[in-house]
């Protein structure tokens, strides 16, 4: 989890790095990382990757679907406003996946949790509020929007145990080039800096880092996970900030602040019940 965190904070600093329109991005982030994955997929379980995909479930047609409108929703905000406030609000979807369990799979959302949505809903209220860049509001909300796909995402691979988890990144990013491309993307516009920060991040840091976090949860508590997903909402600002020098607005820190603040408490509040929950006789 810490290994594929980080390299994954890089993520909105090589976005901001290439200068090609967001669609054109998008179509590559899709088809590289689909077919990386794919790839290693088939030299792994071929038997099982290929019986999957002949009959995939419902739960990962959706979840899939999921996945690819989290992907285009994330670089559309990423190009519309600031990275913290992207990162920020993104950071709220553990919260809202507790709300998505309890609706759909009769989960129980104690009061921990409720002061916990509640509190980190204030602190995504100050980030609205801050309007550091003209389209910030639609930046944010392409966020607020990836934080639910990515929440659908996790409570339909909670369900599904995470069967086959890798092939729902295939299945997403080849959604996610389609759509692209039906959306104007222009894949051979790139220059050639371009396309070394795209093969970059493409072919290398969002494939690699998805496998490595989607490794995490299997062998540690969903807490602790959570815990470790909250690194990319302080990493990725401070290397945009060192590369490209753009500092977080007034609101957009101290609705950080109160977002991330309440997740510590959440998550280790969560790693405790956790453990004394384990240490009880059966």
């Amino acid at each position: 989890m810490l290994v594929g965190i980080t390299i994954l904070s890089v993520d909105a600093l090589l976005i901001r790095l290439i200068e090609a329109s967001g669609w054109t991005l998008l179509f590559w982030r899709g088809l590289l990382s689909a077919l990386i994955i794919a790839s290693f997929m088939m030299a792994t379980r071929p038997a099982q990757t290929i019986s999957a995909l002949k009959k995939p479930t419902k739960a990962l047609l959706v979840g899939s679907f999921a996945f690819s409108i989290s992907t285009v929703c994330f670089v559309l905000s990423i190009d519309h406003t600031q990275v913290a406030s992207t990162l920020i609000i993104i950071n709220i979807s553990p919260l809202i996946s507790a709300l998505l369990a309890f609706l759909f799979l009769k989960e129980r959302v104690d009061s921990r949790t409720l002061i916990a949505i509640v509190a980190a809903m204030v602190g995504v209220g100050f980030v609205f509020y801050g309007k550091a860049m003209p389209s910030a509001s639609f930046g944010n909300l392409m966020a607020l929007i990836t934080a639910f796909m990515l929440a659908t995402y996790f409570v339909i691979l909670r369900k599904s145990k995470s069967a086959n988890a890798p092939l729902y990144l295939v299945l997403g990013g080849l959604c996610t080039s389609t759509i692209s491309l039906f959306a104007g993307a222009e894949p051979f516009s790139l220059t050639p800096q371009e396309w070394k920060y795209t093969l970059l991040l493409c072919g290398v840091v969002v494939p690699i880092s998805f496998v490595l976090i989607s490794i995490g949860p299997k062998y540690l508590p969903a807490a602790h996970a959570n815990l470790f997903m909250l690194l990319e909402a302080i990493l990725g600002p401070l290397f945009v900030w060192a590369a490209l020098g753009e500092v977080p607005s007034n609101n957009v820190l101290i609705g950080g602040g109160i977002v991330l603040l309440t997740l510590v408490v959440f998550t280790l509040s969560a790693a405790k019940k956790h453990r004394t929950l384990n240490k009880k006789p059966s």
